[in-house]
C-alpha cells in the first residue's frame, strides 16, 4: 500500500510540473504510515537569481575540470609553398689523384681473311729500254709466322741492277687465314728501286712459306 501511495504522489507531483523538495518528499514518507494519511508535497521555494554564488555575492567554487574530449579528425593538407631563391655555388673542389692504370687486356683472336680486292687500273707504259738489256729474277723465302706475328721477305737485286717488278707468294701445308700486309718495290734513297719486299701476319696453326720474288734488269 505504501508503495502504490509514493507512486501516486510521484505521478500527480509530474502532471502538476511540480518538483517536490528533499524535505517535503521526506516528510511525506514519515506521514505515511497507518497512523497518517498522505499528504501531497508543496511545492518549490523561489530561486534567487543570485542562487549559484556564495556569501554577498561572490562567485561559488570552480567545479571539477571535465575529461578530455577525444582527438580531432587531422585537417587537409596545406598549399606548397613557393620555391626558395637557389643558394651560392659552392667552390670548386680539389682535383683527385690519377687512377691506376689498369692492366692489358689478352690479345683477341685472329680475324678472318677478307675478300680479295678489284684489281687496280693497268699503269703507264714505262719507256722501252736498250735492246741489249738483260732481266732475271730473284727470290726470298720465309716460314709463314705464328699467330699474330708480322714477317717481312725482302729479294734484293745484284749489284746496281734496278728492280722492275716484282710479287710474292704464300705456300700453306696446313691451316688458313695468312693476312698479307704488303707487296712493294724497295727503294734506297732517291734512286731506282734495288729488289722487291712482302710481308705477311701469321694465323693460328698455319705452316709453310711465302716468299718475295722481284724481276731485276742488268744495267
Amino acid at each position: 500500500m505504501k508503495s502504490a501511495t509514493l507512486v501516486s504522489a510521484g505521478t500527480l507531483a509530474v502532471v502538476l510540473n511540480v518538483v517536490p523538495s528533499t524535505t517535503a518528499v521526506a516528510d511525506a514518507i514519515q506521514r505515511s504510515g497507518t497512523e497518517h494519511s498522505m499528504g501531497l508535497p508543496g511545492p518549490n521555494g523561489a530561486t534567487s537569481a543570485d542562487r549559484d554564488r556564495g556569501p554577498k555575492g561572490q562567485k561559488g567554487d570552480r567545479g571539477p575540470r571535465g575529461y578530455q574530449g577525444p582527438q580531432g579528425f587531422q585537417g587537409p593538407q596545406g598549399f606548397q609553398g613557393a620555391p626558395g631563391v637557389p643558394g651560392v655555388q659552392g667552390p670548386q673542389g680539389f682535383q683527385g689523384a690519377p687512377g691506376v692504370d689498369g692492366v692489358d687486356g689478352a690479345q683477341g683472336p685472329q680475324g678472318f681473311q677478307g675478300a680479295t680486292g678489284a684489281q687496280g687500273p693497268q699503269g703507264f707504259q714505262g719507256a722501252q729500254g736498250s735492246a741489249d738489256l738483260d732481266t732475271y729474277v730473284v727470290f726470298a723465302t720465309e716460314d709463314l709466322p705464328l699467330l699474330g706475328v708480322e714477317e717481312t721477305a725482302v729479294a734484293d737485286c745484284t749489284g746496281a741492277d734496278v728492280a722492275v717488278g716484282g710479287g710474292f707468294d704464300i705456300d700453306y701445308t696446313l691451316g688458313a687465314g695468312i693476312i698479307p700486309n704488303e707487296s712493294a718495290p724497295v727503294f734506297v734513297g732517291d734512286g731506282p728501286a734495288t729488289g722487291w719486299q712482302a710481308s705477311v701476319t701469321g694465323a693460328a696453326g698455319v705452316q709453310g712459306t711465302f716468299t718475295a720474288y722481284a724481276i731485276c734488269q742488268d744495267t
